[in-house]
Order: C-alpha cells, then structure tokens, then sequence
C-alpha cells in the first residue's frame, strides 16, 4: 500500500486540502459509493499514520477496515479507489475555487443562467465578468476568458438573432487569433532558447513556420505581455542578439511592468539575462554586454526575481557573481558572495559552493595564494567541479608553482579517463582545449614573437574555449621577455 497513488495523493496535500478531504469523505454526495463507510475508514487512517504509527501494509488495513470479515483479494482495491476519489474531488474543488478563476466562475454561472431563460441576470453576470476581467493582465489566461466570453455573447446573439450586425463574429475570431499568436509566440521562444542548449532536430515545416511567423502592429497593442514575447522572439531568431535589442527589450519590460502579471515578469527577465549569456558566448570580445548583464543581476536580486523558494541555485550564484567579477565590479562582487551564501540550495557543511566564488574572487584580484587554500578538493556539481580545477591551474600558473605540470597532467587525465561517463562531449571538448592551449603557454619562451604569434592565433581561432579571455591575456604576455 506504501507505493499507491491514494498515499502519494495524501501526502502532498497541504493541511487545508486535508482538511477539506476530512469535511468532504462523509457527504454522500461526494462519497456515494459501495464501500463509502469503508472508504471514509480507509481516509482516516492514511491521514493519522504518522501520528499513530500505524501499520499500512495490506493485510493490516484490511483487518483494520474488515474486522469481522476474512481476507479477500482485490476486496481493498476496491475501497481504495472509492477512497482516491474523495481526494481527486477535493483537488478538482480546490482548483475551482481559486481566485484567479473567478471570472472563469462567473462565465459559467452566466451560461447557466442562459440556458435556464434568465436573460436579465444573463446579462447582469455577463457585465459582471466582462468588468472582473478588464481588471486582469492580458496574458494567456485573459484571451482564454475573453475567448469564453465573445463566445457567449455569439450564442445569445444567434438565439436571439435580430437580423443585424456580425453575431459578434468579428471581435470572436480577433481574440482567438490574438491568445493563439500568443500561445504560438510563447512556445518558440522556448524551443529557439532550448536549441542554443541543445541539439534539437526541428522538422523543416516547423522550421519554415518560425522564420517567417509575424505578428502584425494591430495584435502587438493588444497586449504588452504579447509584445514582449514577439521582441524576445525576434531576438532569439538571431544567430547574435544584439545589445541595443536587449536594452531595448529591457526599457519595454520596465514601461510596461504594471500592466506584466508576475510570472510573465520573472519569464522576460530570464529571457533578458539568457540573451545577453547567449551574446557573451558568441561575441566573447564584447564588453558591453556585461555591462548589461551585471545591472540586470543586481535588478533582479533586489526584487527576488532571482531567488526560488528564498534561495539561489548554485549556478545562479556562480553566474552572478562570475558576471559581476568579469566587468571589474569586485567590491559588489564580494559582498554578493559574502551576503547569500547562506542562502545556496545544495550546499554544505564545509560551504564547499561558497568556498569557489570566493576563489574565483580571489583569482581576480590577483590573490592567487589565498585562492588555492579557498578552492574545494571536488564538488557534487559537475560545473563547480571543472571552474575548481581550471581555477587551480591558473592560480598554480600566476604563482608560478613548479606544481603546475602536475596539476595540469591530471586534469588532462580527468577529462580523457572520467569525463566520457559525465561530461557531454562539447563540455569535455571546452575544456580539453583549455588545457591544451595552457600547455602550449608554459612550453612557451617569452619574447618568442613567432611562437606567441601562433599561440594567440589558435586561441583565438577557438573563441569557445573555457577561459578565453585569460588564456589570451597569457598568451599575449608571451610576447614579453
């Protein structure tokens, strides 16, 4: 019984779904079943188990529910499903009866009131609705109540069809087309973003339909939230989005952010920050864009955008901070790692992902001893196990360490030897050439022009190599006896 779906059920509810379940599991109405004393039974000792320690195997809740009754295979089965059905009824009751969906409520009561001939409080129902979801931004849910409403103002026009007019056609297939460009809009932007992530195999037909979907200027003032997906569209269909698109994004985003539901709101800036990611990796030169990026993280760390449930993703903690380190801004840089690194999902005793950003930190500013003593041996997150090691190198490189050889044999030995079972291959490929260019730097004479000349030449041939930047730097410093 531990495996069922009924106990899963139960024990996701939050205590006013069991509550209700409770109230719920003796109305005949919603137990009506052959076994509905049973069922109700079988309800309250799933629900005290833990309090009572009761036992939930089958032949114990069996007796418990059939004392004077000997066991009969598939008899509990029965009594199980009758009981999931209470709490499938509760879940359905409870998602009714939320609040965002009371426009949704008072559509169907006016449809209700149509269809028994009350056409007075028809239309007062009907007003009703229409004003609740004026009040409401116009997202995916609003056209779909829209929708629901010119639909029914259609129906009573073709029951009461007074020969004049459209039987309000028109404004119908406007706001279905309007929330089914919205829909479509919203669904490329997540494929096109998925595809810089991924490798995706995307029919022709489709691929035909994205490159030349358009959304004309009429739709766009419909809706801000329809506007700002079509922008993140046209910008992710760009091979590079450019900078003056994504602060152009930006500035539409904060025009309009009274007029964006929450959701919506958090969705574009993750759009905003993955565009300028995706510009960074394909024009790594470019400064500007972190620029950018380091404004829209300290933005959104204000406001909570960043956080899920109070806490930060190490990855987000790592690409914050990084971020912020790659433009110079290192005095807000350490105090972002000092300030939330209690606040890191995943972390340890030894604040092993605390313990990298402030190494990478240190790295940055030149504390290259200080740097190494920070870095973990290795780390459960794949990502901050390669930044260590890369990190170790480079420190290990600044200070000179006749430790670097060794270090860097071993690292070579990781990706060749570990690495196939973990790593994807474009991640062990960014990496296995940050090792091979660091060993051409170290097996380098400085003031070798030819052979720096070379060096920076294959570097920079390869701009998708980890560390890009430093490794120039490195290589560039080679020039220099």
């Amino acid at each position: 019984m531990d495996q069922s779906l009924l106990l899963e059920l139960l024990n996701s509810l939050t205590h006013p779904e069991k509550q209700l379940v409770l109230a719920l599991k003796d109305i005949v109405f919603f137990n009506n079943g052959k076994f509905r004393k049973q069922a109700s039974h079988l309800v309250d000792i799933c629900m005290s188990a833990e309090t009572t320690q009761v036992k939930l195997d089958k032949t114990h809740v069996y007796k418990l529910i059939f004392p004077e009754s000997a066991f009969t295979e598939g008899k509990l089965e029965k009594v199980m499903v009758e009981a999931l059905k209470i709490v499938k009824t509760t879940l359905l009751i409870t998602d009714l009866l939320k609040e965002e969906k009371s426009v949704g409520h008072q559509i169907t009561i006016a449809k209700i009131f149509l269809s028994k001939g009350l056409d007075k409080r028809f239309q007062t129902q009907l007003v009703k609705a229409q004003k609740n979801l004026d009040d409401l931004t116009k997202n995916s849910e609003y056209f779909k109540q829209l929708i629901e409403i010119e639909n029914i103002i259609h129906e009573y026009e073709c029951i009461s069809n007074q020969k004049k007019g459209d039987l309000n056609i028109t404004k119908l297939l406007f706001s279905i087309e309007i929330k089914n460009k919205l829909d479509y809009v919203t669904l490329f932007n997540r494929l096109l973003l998925q595809q810089r992530i991924s490798k995706i195999d995307v029919p022709s037909k489709l691929h035909e339909t994205i490159n030349s979907f358009t959304i004309e200027e009429e739709s766009l003032q419909e809706s801000p939230i329809l506007e700002a997906n079509f922008k993140i569209f046209k910008l992710l269909r760009n091979i590079l989005p450019e900078p003056s698109g994504i602060r152009e994004l930006l500035d539409f985003i904060k025009k309009f952010e009274s007029e964006i539901d929450q959701e919506s709101l958090q969705e574009f800036y993750a759009y905003a920050r993955n565009l300028c990611v995706i510009h960074m990796n394909n024009d790594i030169e470019n400064k500007e864009i972190g620029y950018i990026l380091n404004t829209l993280y300290k933005d959104n760390l204000e406001r909570g955008l960043l956080h899920y449930n109070g806490k930060l993703h190490p990855s987000r903690y790592w690409a914050v901070s990084s971020n912020a380190i790659r433009v110079k801004d290192f005095n807000w840089a350490k105090k972002f790692i000092e300030q939330y690194k209690d606040q890191i999902i995943g972390e340890n005793d030894t604040k092993d992902i605390y313990r990298l950003n402030m190494a990478n930190y240190l790295f940055y500013i030149g504390e290259y001893s200080t740097c190494l003593d920070f870095i973990p041996a290795t780390s459960l997150f794949l990502d901050y196990q390669l930044h260590g090691k890369r990190l170790e190198v480079m420190a290990l490189y600044e200070s000179k360490s006749e430790l670097l050889p060794y270090k860097l044999d071993a690292f070579k030995v990781f990706l060749s030897r570990t690495s196939p079972k973990i790593l994807a291959e474009d991640v062990r490929q960014l990496n296995a050439d940050f090792v091979n260019f660091l060993f051409q730097i170290v097996s380098s004479i400085p003031g070798d022009l030819k052979r720096a000349d070379t060096v920076i030449r294959r570097i920079n041939e390869k701009k998708r190599v980890a560390e890009w930047r430093w490794l120039m730097d490195k290589a560039v410093e080679l020039k220099r006896k």
